[in-house]
């Protein structure tokens, strides 16, 4: 056994490879996160010293600096994990923290009580302050994001992260009120005009380029608004029933809404507006092309044709 901050942050990138490969609702994807923050936090902890991953015994601590310890060292709690990466990390904020702990409170009260604790969390929430996390709590360690969450996540980590950086929530909130007054001033008719012209029964669209259309409430009049959002990452495919199925994450990056023309551009903004850092559709599963199946090698084709064309080769072989 050794607490060095590579071996920690080597555990961190499998529970995180485990953890994205399932469906974000899905109740792993949770416990496989938790793992992921807490190999990472303990792996910055020992990036300083592993005396600061030592519990208070002397043997623990003996260990800690590389001596041969009597019995076997211990760590210490997560709790305590937690209030000293909050000290060595001055630019964690409280609701960062918060969040992180929301996390391993209900990992603790899944393995500890009677309550379904992992599946009464809401995650979706809680994960771009969890995100901003990962990447503060990365940098500090001089760890790769990209080796430690893959390429196409440690994207979406820095962009959610920098989205959270940027307070645009007066902005937004003043550019929604104002298309909100604009649109409730005109007449009944008025409005009942512009409803119906943009009224539509599309739910999402997947574009050839990849990219997905959604038709969202839209904040200022409650109409449904076209939502714009690039894909960043799937999960192994699965089965939903009797059909093989992957999830497919995609990120916002453009509102509007053609009833009271509001129109909201970027992450950040569209989080201030309160729109999800993240959406996720279900898309089918070919599981011939998934598991490279040729149904040629598992066939004659020559005993089908002959059944098929049963009178023409019995009269042939006459």
């Amino acid at each position: 056994m050794s607490w060095s901050s590579e071996s920690y942050f080597a555990k961190a990138q499998i529970y995180w490879t485990r953890a994205t490969y399932r469906g974000r609702e899905n109740d792993e994807f949770v416990l496989y996160l938790c793992f992921t923050l807490e190999f990472i936090s303990r792996g910055a902890l020992c990036s300083i010293s592993p005396a600061l991953n030592a519990a208070s015994d002397l043997e623990s601590l003996y260990f800690a600096c590389g001596q041969e310890a009597r019995t076997p060292p211990k760590s210490i709690e997560m709790s305590e994990v937690i209030k000293r990466i909050q000290r060595l990390i001055p630019g964690l904020t409280d609701s960062e923290i918060a969040n992180v702990k929301a996390i391993f409170d209900a990992r603790n009260g899944e393995l500890h009580s009677d309550k379904s604790e992992i599946s009464n969390l809401n995650s979706s929430s809680l994960m771009p302050k969890v995100y901003s996390f990962i990447v503060k709590v990365t940098e500090f360690s001089n760890q790769n994001l990209d080796t430690l969450l893959g390429n196409e996540d440690a994207k979406s980590a820095k962009n959610i992260a920098n989205a959270m950086m940027k307070d645009r929530s007066k902005r937004v909130q003043d550019l929604i009120r104002i298309c909100k007054e604009r649109f409730f001033a005109l007449s009944d008719s008025q409005q009942s005009e512009l409803r119906a012209n943009a009224q539509t029964e599309i739910m999402s669209v997947v574009l050839k380029t990849g990219h997905h259309i959604m038709y969202i409430k839209c904040p200022a009049c409650s109409q449904s608004g076209q939502l714009l959002a690039t894909p960043v990452g799937r999960s192994a495919a699965f089965l939903r029933g009797s059909e093989l199925v992957q999830e497919v994450r995609v990120i916002p990056f453009q509102y509007s809404c053609k009833c009271c023309e509001l129109k909201i551009s970027g992450l950040d903004e569209l989080m201030a507006a309160g729109f999800s850092h993240e959406y996720c559709s279900i898309d089918e599963v070919d599981p011939l092309e998934h598991f490279n199946i040729d149904p040629h090698d598992y066939v004659d084709s020559d005993a089908i044709a002959r059944e098929y064309h049963r009178d023409f080769y019995e009269y042939q072989d006459e």
